[in-house]
């Protein structure tokens, strides 16, 4: 095989593998939060305060870490809610949510906004709606 023809697959493998890696880390893998089970349950005026006070600290105990968070909502968009308007939600699937509503979410803590002061999570799941 011809040294130029090498470096193109070499190349080509290297770039591929840097894509999938990538993609890896930014979606934190496959997740199936349904069957999880939840590594802490807080309402989300005290996560936020958690965020707030130290972000370096709480980043290290929630990020992509199965959360479940308590809050009212405060903002309904497409498939995006905010709880206490502080915790936004990107939820898997659209549902019929009423503002000022109480619910319990089920997602995996993604960041803090420091610009937007909100926190972020994805893949939610209403657990319990009231």
């Amino acid at each position: 095989m011809d040294k130029k023809l090498k470096i193109i697959l070499l190349f080509a493998v290297i770039l591929i593998v840097g894509f999938l890696s990538y993609s890896y880390i930014m979606t934190g893998g496959a997740r199936d939060l349904e069957k999880e089970t939840s590594e802490f349950s807080v309402s989300a005026s005290d996560v936020f305060a958690e965020f707030s006070a130290n972000t370096e600290m709480a980043t290290k105990k929630y990020l992509n870490k199965a959360v479940e968070v308590t809050g009212k909502v405060t903002s309904v968009t497409d498939n995006v809610i905010t709880l206490d308007g502080k915790v936004s939600c990107q939820l898997q699937v659209s549902e019929q949510i009423v503002l000022n509503s109480q619910v319990k979410i089920k997602g995996r803590v993604t960041g803090y906004d420091d610009l937007l002061e909100e926190l972020k999570l994805d893949q939610c799941l209403i657990v319990k709606l009231n």
